[in-house]
């Protein structure tokens, strides 16, 4: 342990506990080429309960995961098994299916065209590729509805055949463009995404306690997500999982 980090890590820790609604809990660690020099938590699993959090809680990490989807595209670029420039739909044929949204008709229904270009592999890397979220994203919320689309929240693959945004390469917008992604370490593979993280990834870096499904022992110290008021409050919402 370095000296004086400790105290003065663990001194910022509390005070993101203890002040006027601060978060339920926190788990923080520092390392170098070495080894972790630090590591500390503070507060609880849940507030309200007495769960400690403890610096093996288990937590959703949401789009963090993009940065694990990221190693597994680029190791496969390193073998030279794909190639970023490639069309992704050589790996993921569904995603040729997909068109541009170019707005809705008087009655509400969506106006699709195909796109200008086939969406690249590092398309999807740069979030350029034209698709977004449907909870950052009115049109998608109704393009959804009108073509019985699911929210992405559902984890499904349905969630991902939805439209376009703009042609391939024209903006940037953050999306589930790192998904597709996914799709294509899966083509290029022949394997489940999981399975290729856990073989090349998690097994390879000791992450034993990283996955998309949690067993029994990993859901007994997971964390509860919270919710902030506009008083600026927390709301414990223990029954929050995506699927």
């Amino acid at each position: 342990m370095k000296v004086g980090v400790k105290e003065s890590a663990d001194r910022v820790l509390r005070g993101a506990v203890e002040q006027e609604n601060g978060v339920a809990g926190v788990v923080a660690m520092a390392t170098d080429r070495e080894d972790n020099f630090y590591e500390g938590a503070e507060g609880k699993r849940e507030l309200g309960k007495e769960q400690e959090m403890t610096t093996d809680t288990v937590f959703a990490i949401f789009s963090c995961t993009k940065a694990i989807t990221g190693v597994a595209v680029k190791q496969l670029v390193e073998e030279g098994k794909i190639s970023l420039d490639h069309p992704a739909k050589e790996y993921a044929p569904e995603i040729a299916d997909i068109q541009v949204l170019e707005g809705f008709d008087a009655d509400g229904e969506p106006r699709l065209r195909p796109p200008a270009s086939d969406v690249t592999v590092e398309q999807l890397m740069l979030h350029t590729a034209g698709f977004g979220y449907d909870f950052f994203n009115e049109d998608l919320v109704k393009y959804g509805e009108k073509r019985d689309v699911p929210s992405v929240v559902t984890s499904s693959m349905a969630s991902l055949t939805s439209c376009l945004l703009f042609d391939p390469g024209e903006q940037w917008e953050y999306g589930s463009n790192i998904d597709w992604a996914g799709k294509v370490v899966e083509g290029a593979r022949g394997k489940r995404l999981g399975e290729v993280m856990k073989e090349r990834i998690f097994e390879p870096l000791g992450m034993n306690e990283t996955a998309f499904t949690m067993t029994d022992e990993m859901r007994s110290r997971r964390t509860t997500m919270h919710q902030r008021g506009e008083d600026g409050t927390l709301t414990a919402m223990p029954d929050f999982e995506l699927p």
